[in-house]
């Protein structure tokens, strides 16, 4: 069964051909990598999906995954609609931060393999149906309710194709078809995510018609037993597996378990998801977002991992040999080149200089020479950190011997979460990272969660 808000969950997602135009026309951006059927592979994520930052978004565009699922959305008495503990609907507006709306109605944008969001209400232990269901009985499911309003800003602030339902706890057809309805007036599909109650699953598809276009199915946790031919049955119509990845140790499946299982499952189902991101970004390849996501695309040969722009495909800093004038206990400076982008509370991946000297430098030590003509870094805010944090004044420098330096770019009263400038093509075996200022504030401590050279 899902777990609750910042716990677990579970849940699937899937690709019409039809939703991809419509959002080639909303988003008006055209470099897709199409699917080469419409089988489903999908990715539900919790907090890093919220306070991520545009990285989050960048990772799942190149990961192979063309279902990405917000989780979750928790609608309040008073109809206020909350993702985990973070306010962003209210009064039927859009409340959340700027940033995050920015980010979601990215993923179908550029070069991605993304072609369908959703946003999943529900889990076990939540009261979000009970909620709904109030609120209907009180004042119906029309457009000028404060449902309907809120979710119709969530709509427009994620981008979502499609509602996904966990309902693990009120189990009420009448109530569950007419919020149904409600979500398919204004523009959007719903899927349902069952690990138990079949009866119940079975007669609001019935119920719901062709406003339906996916089954998910819970195969992991509570839903472990489930088996995806006997769903079939029952609901009429190939369903989507999923599984949680590995986690908290030994626990869950691999890449390569994922590929075996649902093998097994292929005449059944119609693709595959995975739970959860957040315990991804603790992972290693072969075991990290793109590895599970081309688990479940060779088994159904949909889409491929999409080929990044030249200058995300070459980042020549990562896993270089790192050291820096400052440091401290587990926030070491080769995390900076790590590739992972892991924020507080979700393995806290950045190197993290001390208070005390108040110049502070990251150096890379590239191995040879290399011609470089762009340089990232991503600061505080990307881990979810207080934007304070952000490294406010630093400077990009070049070495031949990793002794003598000479400035390539600067960087003055930055407050983004991320930095990312094209400079005139340059020759260097060693770059360091020069910080001058390292918040925004009066503390001077340098927090940073990659340097990337291209």
């Amino acid at each position: 069964m899902l777990k609750r808000c910042v716990v677990k969950k579970h849940f699937g997602l899937l690709l019409v051909l039809c939703l991809l135009f419509q959002c080639f026309t909303i988003f008006s951006s055209p470099s897709k990598v199409e699917a080469a059927s419409s089988a489903v592979s999908a990715i539900f994520g919790g907090g890093p999906f919220v306070t991520g930052g545009q990285p989050v978004m960048n990772q799942l565009k190149a990961s192979g995954f063309n279902t990405v699922i917000i989780w979750s959305v928790h609608p309040h008495p008073n109809g206020d609609l909350y993702i985990n503990d973070e306010l962003v609907c209210q009064n039927g507006n859009y409340v959340g931060d700027p940033a995050w709306a920015t980010a979601w109605q990215s993923l179908k944008t550029g070069t991605t393999s993304v072609t369908r969001v959703e946003i999943s209400i529900g889990a076990w232990g939540c009261s979000d149906f009970e909620n709904i269901q109030a609120l209907i009985n009180a004042n119906g499911t029309g457009s000028n309710t404060i449902l309907y309003r809120n979710f119709l800003a969530l709509k427009n602030a994620t981008g979502a194709d499609a509602v996904n339902f966990d309902d693990e706890s009120l189990y009420n057809v009448n109530t569950t078809v007419q919020f149904g309805q409600m979500c398919a007036a204004m523009g959007m599909k719903v899927t349902l995510c069952p690990y138990t109650s079949s009866s119940f699953w079975s007669s609001v598809k019935s119920q719901l018609g062709s406003i339906v276009d996916r089954v998910y199915l819970q195969c992991y946790d509570g839903g472990a037993g489930n088996s995806p031919s006997s769903w079939k049955s029952i609901m009429g119509t190939n369903v989507i597996p999923g599984l949680w990845c590995l986690h908290s140790g030994s626990q869950g499946d691999s890449a390569s378990s994922v590929k075996s299982k649902l093998t097994n499952w292929k005449s059944s189902s119609e693709g595959g998801f995975i739970w959860l991101y957040d315990d991804l970004m603790k992972l290693s390849s072969p075991n990290s977002t793109a590895d599970y996501a081309n688990a479940i695309n060779s088994v159904f040969t949909t889409t491929p991992t999409p080929t990044p722009t030249p200058p995300t495909s070459n980042n020549i800093a990562l896993n270089k040999s790192a050291t820096a004038n400052q440091y401290v206990t587990n926030e070491t400076p080769d995390k900076a080149v790590d590739g992972s982008i892991a924020g507080y509370g979700y393995g806290n991946s950045k190197w993290c200089s001390d208070n005390s000297d108040a110049v502070k430098w990251l150096k890379i030590d590239l191995g040879q020479t290399y011609n470089i003509s762009r340089w990232v870094v991503q600061h505080a805010g990307v881990g979810g950190e207080s934007t304070s944090y952000n490294t406010k004044d630093f400077k990009l420098q070049k070495s031949t011997d990793g002794i003598n330096w000479t400035d390539v770019d600067t960087v003055t009263n930055n407050t983004s979460n991320i930095t990312d400038r094209t400079v005139i093509t340059f020759s260097a075996r060693y770059v360091r990272l020069y910080i001058t200022a390292g918040t925004q504030t009066t503390s001077n401590i340098a927090r940073i969660y990659e340097f990337e050279l291209y």
